[in-house]
């Protein structure tokens, strides 16, 4: 029910995030623990919803990759910790600690297609002991295994009680079949500031240039102008008469022309190359924008 919640996220740290760092040859992860604000916003349409939980994720620098060694080894990260035990204030005071954590551990099925390593089918057991102390109120953790998404639920049973939790897993379960029902029935994909390459835009802001340039076909990508486009557009702009920049060239075709064919062509040319789909866009604060 609330439009903003403090959420502790981890990441096994194992994508490419740093483009100088293979560590193809390690083993095992990196862990990175942050915590995160997920805003949802006013609008509580699910479309809405899901578009602004992206784009609190997009955001976040090197996926949260850098909080740890802010918070533990910088200087500030240290000046706040000290502030907080002046004042006697905990940590979870002086630093945002979610009482609810989430861990996507990814998907197995791709870094075992082409392995000889197989999932066993036997359980491991428990992999933490029931006599460790919870850090948080709510752990989640996720991993797709054969295709199938499972979420494995630990609670701090002086939190709560186990038909709450039972009946959160009900709802986390219904709301994630929406939420796939909803994106598979899309026709189109929908973009958010974040897929576009001209970075600065709002949802608001994008989907106004979606509904003004919407004649000219679907929206695939905004980029600012070069400097030599901008000058060029300029002296267009200036003079439509000119034909500085405007240039023809003519052929003479001999033999039979096939019209559907050459047309199939010119379509198939224009679908490659995103440059033949680009218009200019004026309407955004009087600068000019490509729009693909």
């Amino acid at each position: 029910g609330h439009e903003r919640s403090l959420i502790h996220l981890e990441g096994h740290g194992r994508e490419n995030i740093l483009p100088d760092t293979d560590i193809s040859r390690t083993v095992g992860w990196f862990t990175r623990p942050y915590p995160v604000w997920l805003d949802i916003g006013r609008d509580h349409a699910l479309s809405g919803c899901i578009k602004q939980v992206k784009e609190s994720l997009r955001h976040i620098p090197n996926q949260g990759m850098g909080y740890g060694i802010w918070r533990y080894l910088s200087e500030s990260g240290q000046a706040m910790a000290q502030q907080a035990d002046a004042l006697h204030l905990g940590q979870h005071q002086a630093f945002a600690e979610p009482q609810v954590s989430f861990n996507y551990l990814g998907q197995l099925d791709q870094d075992l297609q082409n392995s000889d390593i197989r999932m066993s089918p036997y359980s491991m057991g428990s992999v933490v002991s029931d006599r460790t102390k919870m850090k948080y109120a709510l752990d989640v953790s996720g991993i797709v295994t054969n295709g199938i998404l499972e979420l494995d639920i630990r609670y701090n049973s002086k939190a709560f009680r186990k038909d709450t939790v039972q009946m959160l897993a009900n709802l986390l379960k219904s709301n994630l079949l929406e939420i796939i029902e909803h994106c598979v029935t899309r026709d189109r994909i929908e973009l958010t500031p974040s897929d576009v390459l001209f970075k600065g835009l709002t949802l608001e802001q994008l989907d106004t240039i979606k509904e003004q340039t919407k004649t000219v076909g679907e929206l695939e990508n905004v980029y600012p102008l070069t400097p030599m486009q901008k000058g060029m557009l300029f002296h267009s702009l200036m003079n439509a008469e000119t034909g500085v920049y405007f240039e023809q060239a003519t052929f003479d075709l001999e033999g039979h022309l096939e019209p559907s064919l050459f047309e199939e062509s010119l379509n198939l040319l224009v679908s490659r190359h995103a440059i033949l789909r680009t218009n200019f866009y004026s309407g955004w604060h009087g600068q000019p924008l490509q729009i693909v």
